[in-house]
């Protein structure tokens, strides 16, 4: 009797830590929906396009548990890297569940500790208090929110991400080493074409049709490639694979990867990216010198913006090279080494042309070599996430600030497209004061942020369906 009752008095204490745990430290969440999609998933379902070899999510045709029962498949569903469409079927694609994440409750109950920008938040639905929702924190007490173009502007500048949470929001637009094969009726056309070349030149560049491009000439001349200019407009959109389709909003922020390797001569490559009224060019010269130059594109004096710095390139030895414009910021990185970067003072967003007009423009992305033989490797172009005004948006679009109260959060989904957030809400629960305002958070609501991916979306071991485990490549912290 002794045994038994110290094996019950255990067994409770572990009970009673349990639910002290739960309730004051850390609390499991299962992702509800898509509005975070592609940070976090609510239920989904994978497919590996047959054309290119790309893995991505898409969401169920009609809204279903968080668990996947009840999953709907859209009748066609299309690849975000080559745009290749299939129509999924019960024998490839197997739905899985919502990711689940563990929520910090206690960070927010230290004096001074509060909500931070950028922050992912598990918080109650001001109309709901039995709901909870998920969404990223970027409005504080006190401040002034407005959407332009897709960006966040707090207090009418610009709210640039920290670099941890940009590298969870970049979304692919085309990789050349998922170059589309010629089978499943895919589209084959390079996405890289040459341009501007003098009569009987040749081009220089080959393998646009393949997953490693090269150029080769030593003749003095300068030889272009511009990306996708027939279809650029459906490329450098904010297209979602999970949604299965764009918002329609052109999109300026994008980065350009590559591992460039110098085989010969004594040229240069130069990744250009042009968007109005400038264009940004990155230079690395077979020497092994780096620069980053902007100049107007109704011509003057082009302007250096750093770099210079000899062997940051070394020839025969790939370089991990990234030419990015985001948030109205452009910089260079060689091996994941900043080089060179604007400033406010080089480039800043005209505001008053932007409100007028509601939208920028897109990028255009080419390439230009010269005297040089090169490879280029793992080519990829990537876009930023684009905040979207829909009908359905309330408050905080362009030339419409929305200013915040004390206590009061704005919070927005990274699927924007897809997300009922702080822009669209229109009721209060009447578990909140009568003076609650539509569209905010209070942050009493405010649970903790989320902080891990513990259990990610159930990994079934054939494509029908059946016994599921847990996907462990896909654990990792909530950034």
């Amino acid at each position: 009797m002794v045994r038994l009752a110290e094996i019950l008095q255990t067994l409770l204490t572990g009970l009673m830590l349990a639910f002290i745990f739960r309730a004051f430290l850390v609390e499991p969440f299962i992702i509800p929906s898509g509005s975070m999609a592609e940070s976090l998933l609510g239920a989904h379902a994978t497919r590996t396009c047959p054309a290119c070899g790309w893995e991505y999510e898409f969401a169920p045709l009609t809204t279903s548990t968080p668990t996947g029962v009840g999953f709907v498949r859209p009748t066609v569903i299309e690849c975000p890297n080559c745009h290749h469409r299939l129509a999924p079927s019960a024998t490839d694609t197997a739905p899985k569940a919502g990711d689940r994440v563990l929520v910090h409750k206690w960070p927010y109950a230290f004096p001074g500790l509060r909500p931070q920008r950028w922050e992912v938040v598990v918080f109650r639905d001001p109309a709901n208090p039995e709901q909870h929702y998920i969404k990223r924190l970027v409005g504080l007490p006190g401040e002034s929110i407005e959407i332009v173009d897709g960006d966040v502007l707090i207090d009418g500048r610009i709210a640039r991400k920290p670099p941890h949470v940009q590298r969870s929001l970049w979304y692919v637009v085309f990789d050349q080493a998922h170059w589309p094969g010629a089978a499943h009726d895919a589209d084959t056309r390079p996405r890289w074409m040459p341009v501007d070349l003098p009569p009987a030149a040749g081009s220089g560049w080959t393998g646009m049709d393949t997953r490693v491009i090269r150029y080769s000439a030593a003749d003095g001349v300068t030889r272009r490639l511009v990306f996708n200019p027939d279809t650029a407009q459906e490329y450098l959109r904010d297209f979602s694979a999970y949604n299965r389709r764009s918002a329609g909003n052109f999109v300026g922020d994008v980065r350009i990867l590559t591992d460039l390797t110098f085989l010969g001569g004594d040229g240069f490559l130069a990744v250009e990216l042009l968007r109005p009224p400038y264009r940004f060019i990155a230079r690395f010269y077979a020497s092994g010198t780096v620069s980053l130059h902007m100049v107007g594109c109704d011509g003057g004096e082009e302007r250096s913006l750093g770099g210079g710095q000899p062997a940051v390139v070394t020839p025969g030895r790939p370089a991990a090279v990234e030419l990015g414009h985001v948030d109205y910021r452009v910089y260079l990185k060689v091996d994941g080494r900043p080089i060179a970067a604007t400033s406010d003072a080089d480039y800043q967003p005209d505001l008053d042309r932007l409100r007028a007009v509601g939208r920028g423009t897109t990028a255009t992305i080419s390439l230009a070599a010269s005297d040089a033989q090169l490879e280029l490797r793992d080519l990829r172009i990537e876009r930023d996430v684009y905040y979207t005004r829909s009908p359905q948006t309330r408050r905080a679009w362009a030339g419409h600030p929305f200013t915040l109260a004390d206590d009061e959060y704005f919070v927005l989904g990274d699927n924007s497209p897809d997300s009922h957030d702080s822009r669209e809400w229109t009721t209060v629960g009447p578990h909140l004061p009568a003076d609650t305002r539509p569209g905010i958070v209070p942050e009493s609501q405010i649970v903790g942020p989320a902080a891990f991916v513990y259990l990610p979306g159930l990994l079934s071991w054939r494509p029908a369906g059946g016994l599921a485990l847990p996907d462990v490549g896909r654990v990792r912290f909530v950034r």
